[in-house]
């Protein structure tokens, strides 16, 4: 039997070629969008972390202000204890 087409084994051959190509340049691309996706979180990420050192500074001020104001308040309540006892 005489093949008809002797060139059928080279384009198969090209089609297999093609599509091996296609199937690994999604790889890759899958893998730079991966890439991309932790790149965004891991500086989202960061930024996240950034905004609860300050909130957590300011609270640490917070707290010492309290600390303070009590104090004064303190004071000023025992200065006005030891005015009214002298009545």
């Amino acid at each position: 039997m005489e093949n008809k087409h002797p060139n059928a084994g080279l384009v198969l051959q090209v089609l297999q070629i093609i599509v091996l190509s296609v199937g690994l340049a999604s790889v890759f691309v899958r893998i730079g969008e991966a890439q991309a996706t932790q790149a965004h979180m891991y500086n989202q990420l960061q930024e996240l972390k950034d905004i609860v050192e300050g909130i957590i500074k300011s609270q640490v001020e917070f707290a010492a202000m309290d600390a303070t104001v009590k104090e004064r308040i303190d004071a000023l309540r025992n200065r006005i204890d030891r005015l009214e006892s002298t009545r």
